[in-house]
């Protein structure tokens, strides 16, 4: 006869470990790189991405970066902002929805940027961004608890089933004497 182990139903532990990863691997550091090499030139970008889906480069060659903006994310009154730089071909976003920022935040790095490239001697910027933390840490707990919940599961059934059978056999049989009962 073989054991059968009876879970709980899984599909909560599936939401919140899915749920889990897709924080995780949604927040990303991000930095911004321009320079020019001498005053009064185009300026050149690097925006690097680093986050659980590797690194990723995106170079903007001199003379395409044309300025910045913001945008909301979201469309409730307290979701954050994004930050994009605006090419002649697209929007490269630095600031995405796991790391939205206040407006009053975003509007400071959009002027920074602007100031950067309205400024011809100014020789170079770098902006770090940070992924949010929050996000960070409740992707982290939506991942390791299902994992435990289900490791402690598994490996406390056999013991907590052998301890219901035995109170059961002394509840029907109080008087009743074998070697793994208390009773002399």
């Amino acid at each position: 006869m073989s054991k059968k182990i009876n879970l709980p139903e899984p599909i909560g532990f599936i939401f919140a470990f899915v749920l889990g990863l897709y924080l995780l691997f949604g927040s990303e550091l991000t930095t911004l790189k321009c320079k020019r090499l001498q005053l009064n030139q185009k300026v050149t970008c690097e925006v690097t991405y680093f986050g659980l889906r590797g690194k990723r480069i995106t170079v903007i060659i001199p003379g395409q970066l044309q300025g910045t903006k913001k945008k909301r994310m979201g469309h409730k009154r307290k979701s954050g902002y994004g930050i994009f730089l605006l090419t002649e071909y697209d929007e490269i976003p630095i600031q995405e929805a796991f790391s939205a920022s206040s407006e009053l935040v975003a509007t400071q790095k959009v002027d920074r940027i602007n100031n950067f490239l309205n400024n011809p001697e100014q020789m170079s910027l770098e902006m770090l961004q940070h992924p949010n933390w929050f996000i960070v840490f409740w992707g982290i707990i939506f991942v390791i608890s299902p994992i435990l919940f289900i490791g402690t599961y598994v490996l406390g059934y056999g013991e907590r089933k052998s301890s219901i059978r035995r109170i059961q056999r002394e509840i029907s049989y109080p008087y009743h004497e074998d070697e793994k009962s208390d009773i002399s």
